[in-house]
């Protein structure tokens, strides 16, 4: 569905939320507070223990592993330590949201994985750019969650 202005309406932009497949401790995410969607820079500006939302392509995972790697939008590299986090669905490749939060310099410990319909063919450029707007004053409160 589409506005008048040929955008998707807020319930089409809903609907493709719902489609998200999800790979979560869902304990631990229940823990947290909602956190912002960054890319490497931003993630590198973050304070250790911030709560953050990473979206990349998973570069390296190993069957069995506890940790893997995710190239930012940006290109940046952060290694995820997926802790309890059940990795069902989740291959190289695959463009994600890693929800967690900051362990260090250029890693996070995950408590969640969501992926994308069409996820192989994600525009990561696309993505980088909705997360710069986002951190925009008077673009904010658009990309806010919404509290129910």
């Amino acid at each position: 569905r589409r506005s008048p202005s040929g955008h998707p309406t807020r319930s089409a932009m809903v609907a493709m939320e719902v489609e998200a497949a999800s790979a979560v401790d869902v304990q631990a995410l229940a823990s947290l507070s909602v956190g912002g969607r960054v890319n490497f820079g931003l993630f590198q500006q973050a304070a250790v223990g911030s709560t953050l939302r990473v979206g990349g392509r998973v570069t390296e995972l190993q069957a069995g592993a506890q940790v893997c790697t995710i190239t930012t939008a940006d290109g940046g590299s952060v290694q995820v330590a997926v802790g309890d986090v059940p990795l069902t669905g989740l291959a190289a490749g695959t463009f994600v949201e890693a929800v967690g939060t900051k362990a260090g310099e250029a890693e996070l410990r995950a408590v969640g994985f969501y992926t994308f319909p069409g996820s192989g063919e994600a525009d990561a450029e696309l993505w980088d750019e909705a997360v710069k707007l986002a951190q925009l004053p008077q673009l904010r409160e658009l990309f806010l969650p919404i509290q129910v």
